[in-house]
C-alpha cells in the first residue's frame, strides 16, 4: 500500500469520488447506487490490506500516520454503515414490523425516524473528508524540482 502506483489509484479513486459526489447533487440517475458501492469495496479493500500489513501498527502511537488511520477507520466504517448495514436493519425492520399492529409500528417509525435520518446524513458528511486524503496523498509527493 506504500508504492507509489497504488498510491496514485486510491488518490485518483477519491478523486473521482469527489467529483461523482458532485455530480450525484446535480444529476438524477438510478446507477449512483451501484457506483458508491463499488467505491466502497475499493475503500474497505484498501483498509483490510493496510490492517493485514500494519497490523497493531496500524493504531499505534508511535506512527506518524495514526490520525490518518484513524480517519480512515471512521469514513470507511461510517460508509459501510450506511450503504449496506442499514439497508438491511431497515429490511430486518420492515420485516419485524409485519408481525406487529400497524398502529404501535407507525408511531415507532414517526419517533425514531428523525435520529436515525439525521444520524445517516452525519455518515454521508463524513465522506467527504476522503478528500482530506488527497492532502495527505500529495504531500508524500516529491518536488519535481
Amino acid at each position: 500500500t506504500d508504492r507509489p502506483a497504488f498510491q496514485s489509484f486510491i488518490g485518483g479513486v477519491i478523486a473521482v469520488n469527489a467529483l461523482l459526489m458532485g455530480c450525484e447533487t446535480d444529476i438524477d440517475w438510478g446507477g449512483w447506487l451501484v457506483i458508491e458501492n463499488i467505491l466502497l469495496c475499493i475503500y474497505v479493500f484498501e483498509l483490510v490490506v493496510r490492517l493485514k500489513r500494519l497490523g497493531r501498527d496500524f493504531f499505534s502511537c508511535e506512527s506518524p500516520d495514526l490520525i490518518w488511520n484513524l480517519l480512515d477507520l471512521v469514513i470507511v466504517v461510517s460508509s459501510a454503515g450506511d450503504s449496506w448495514l442499514m439497508p438491511l436493519a431497515n429490511v430486518m425492520k420492515k420485516s419485524l414490523q409485519g408481525h406487529q399492529a400497524a398502529g404501535g409500528a407507525a408511531s415507532e417509525k414517526a419517533s425514531s425516524g428523525v435520529n436515525v435520518g439525521q444520524l445517516m446524513m452525519l455518515m454521508r458528511l463524513l465522506r467527504l473528508l476522503r478528500i482530506l486524503r488527497l492532502a495527505k496523498l500529495v504531500k508524500s509527493v516529491r518536488p519535481l524540482y
